[in-house]
Order: structure tokens, then sequence, then C-alpha cells
């Protein structure tokens, strides 16, 4: 019994992590599109401000 509770932990822990790091990732790539939509459009004001 005491087996099973160890691996279930081991497993809940593993399994947490890896969905921790998967949730992080996309953070990265959404930042750096808004930074690129950003970029983009201060070019597209300085183009048609004079």
């Amino acid at each position: 019994m005491r087996l099973k509770m160890t691996l279930l932990t081991i497993a809940y822990i593993a399994v947490s992590v890896l969905l921790l790091a998967i949730a992080y990732q996309p953070q990265g790539s959404v930042a750096a599109q808004k930074s690129d939509r950003l970029a983009g459009s201060s070019f597209l004001v300085e183009r048609f401000a004079g």
C-alpha cells in the first residue's frame, strides 16, 4: 500500500511539472508576437504620419 502511494505521488509530481512546463512555453511566443505587432504598428504610424 505504501509503495502504491509513493508511486502515485511521484507520478502526480511528474505530471504537474510537465503541465507547468507546457503552460509556461506559449507565454514567451505570445509576448514575442505582441512586440512584433507593436513594432509593425509603429512602422505604420511613421510611414503615414508624414
